[in-house]
């Protein structure tokens, strides 16, 4: 039986590598993997039992060699070894997926003004940083930790999507002019990402309270709604001071729900 080996490039190690390793690793759960983080060889760019991570020039999926270094065109070595292992559709529903792309490939600080994040302070993250260490200074004992951040971002994603699904099929209405979905969910994920892929995105997100009985009301940064303007309406029990967040003492029915929130549209009060 031939050795189950990914190869990867050697000294400081980057988010690209170690999540295209980490994903390796979590689909393929009962195999044993050895790794090291060297150049890889002629031969072993020409056997497709080897895995070559975001080295050797190359990508060739039928080969498993997953470089992007060759062309500015190709993704970074993640988004290859994601759509090889079938993974793309699901996990690049996830918000950092073509910031992180773009981050391997053109710089943190190109990015950050593509993707209007404003400096490259938004790419320094102490935790990935503590893991690629970890990696790069011991591979063996860091293989573990590997696995299951792979199986985390795969199950996350899988969360994340179906949350999605559950908040498209909520009820649309119009309050006072502003687009609104009401969702009988309690989970709080996924509010951003749903409305970035909406075709016509709502204004507002109405969804149950995770805590108590009533439902919670959230408004997008942008928004011509300020919640504070109805923090003293007895049906609230909670407003937030800057007005994106509300929640209600309990589960109005719909009208009275829309009835609420209608005066805390901004320009009812303009023009009212």
């Amino acid at each position: 039986m031939k050795e189950h080996k990914i190869i990867t490039h050697p000294g400081s190690a980057h988010f690209d590598d170690v999540t295209a390793v980490s994903l390796v690793l979590a689909v393929f759960d009962d195999t044993d993997f050895h790794i090291e983080r060297r150049e890889p060889k002629q031969e072993e760019l020409e056997d497709p039992d080897i895995w070559v991570i975001d080295v050797g020039d190359r990508y060739e999926p039928e080969k498993r060699n997953f470089d992007h270094h060759q062309s500015l065109e190709c993704p970074a070595s993640f988004v290859l070894v994601a759509r090889y292992l079938g993974l793309t559709e699901r996990l690049s529903i996830m918000p950092w997926w073509g910031f992180k792309d773009e981050v391997d490939r053109f710089g943190s600080r190109n990015s950050s003004i593509k993707f209007d994040a404003g400096d490259d302070l938004v790419n320094r993250n102490p935790v990935e940083d503590w893991l690629t260490v970890r990696f790069a200074s011991d591979v063996e004992k860091t293989e573990p930790l590997l696995k299951s951040f792979g199986k985390y971002l795969i199950d996350e994603a899988e969360k994340l999507k179906n949350q999605i699904e559950v908040l498209r099929a909520g009820k649309r209405v119009d309050i006072s002019g502003v687009p609104a979905v009401i969702s009988e969910t309690r989970e709080t994920i996924g509010l951003e990402e749903f409305r970035r892929l909406e075709e016509y995105p709502p204004d507002i997100v109405i969804a149950l309270d995770r805590r108590d009985d009533g439902w919670r009301i959230f408004r997008y940064d942008g928004t011509p709604v300020d919640l504070t303007l109805v923090s003293d309406d007895r049906r609230v029990s909670f407003a937030h001071k800057s007005g994106f967040l509300a929640k209600t003492r309990e589960r109005l029915p719909v009208d009275d729900l829309i009835d609420l929130v209608s005066n805390a549209v901004v320009r009812n009060h303009e023009t009212g």
